[in-house]
Parts: structure tokens; sequence; C-alpha cells
């Protein structure tokens, strides 16, 4: 488990409900990604949601349950971690996204359904894609500060990329 410290200078994301799941948002090649995103205060909640979730038969059936959590310590400190779950640097592009957006006390999670037909390096954009659908759904419920949309054509993209976009 990689964690690591960072500096909180507000104007964060924080998120109002304690769990929130968008299924196949992607599906590229018979992939399927799906996001899930948890409210979390503490590293032990992050172990303690993410064992339960995988007990849960969608998200234990899955190929990978990749995630990134940001969790605003007491001291003002931000512990960071990820983990890859086997889809490797897929928690290092959660976990970036989740700094692009400030988001703290959250647990991101991207889950893929692989069907044997290789991706490559689409798997990444895939992944960083399911992140940005979250928090472009989500942007509007920001605690503090604006939302800056992410700036690409959804319709293009998917049209580019042989992938079907579900909204």
């Amino acid at each position: 488990m990689n964690w690591q410290f960072s500096l909180d200078f507000g104007n964060s994301f924080v998120l109002k409900s304690p769990r929130i799941e968008y299924r196949d948002v992607i599906v590229d090649r018979k992939s399927h990604y799906s996001v899930t995103v948890l409210y979390v205060e503490s590293y032990d909640e992050v172990k303690k949601y993410f064992q339960e979730l995988k007990k849960e038969p969608y998200f234990h059936k899955a190929t990978h349950n990749s995630y990134a959590y940001r969790v605003k310590q007491v001291n003002g400190s931000i512990l960071e971690g990820k983990n890859d779950d086997g889809e490797q640097w897929a928690g290092m592009c959660i976990l970036r996204e989740l700094q692009r957006e400030n988001a703290v006390n959250t647990l991101l999670i991207v889950t893929r359904y692989f069907w044997w037909i290789q991706l490559h390096t689409d798997r990444f954009k895939h992944v960083i894609d399911a992140t940005k659908i979250f928090f472009e759904r989500k942007g509007k419920e920001r605690v503090r500060g604006c939302y800056s949309h992410v700036s690409y054509n959804k319709k293009y993209y998917a049209s580019t990329r042989n992938t079907k976009w579900r909204p």
C-alpha cells in the first residue's frame, strides 16, 4: 500500500453522500468501467469500506478494482494512497485526478470487467475518463469554490476511440 502526506490549501471537493456509484460509464471492446465513490474520514475506514465492497458480487467478480483515496487529517495534512489491484499504474491515474480536483475524505474506486481483448494504453485513458466522469456529474454539488468542466467533447471522444459512451 503506497501512501503519502500533502497539505490542503482550501477549496476542496467534499462528498455530500456516503456512496455514489455509476456502472458501465465506459464500454470499450467489451471491457466495462464503473466508478464507485465513498466518503471516508480515516485510513481505517478506507480499508473497512473496500473490504466490504469486495464482498458484494459485482465487485468480487470484477477483474480489477483499482482505487485511490485522500483523507484530511486533524492537523490539516492529507493522507493519500492508491492500489492498482493488478491493473498496473491505474491507482496512480486515479490519485492524480483526485489531486487535480483537490478531493478530500474521498475513496474513489474504478472497477473494470475485462473480456480478453487487450486495450493496451487505452486502459489508462479509460480509468482517467471514468474518474473525470464522476467529477463532471458531481461537480455541481461542490461545497466551496467553482467547478471547471473537463474540456473534451464526450461524443467526439467516444466516436474517435471506438468507445460506447453511456451518460
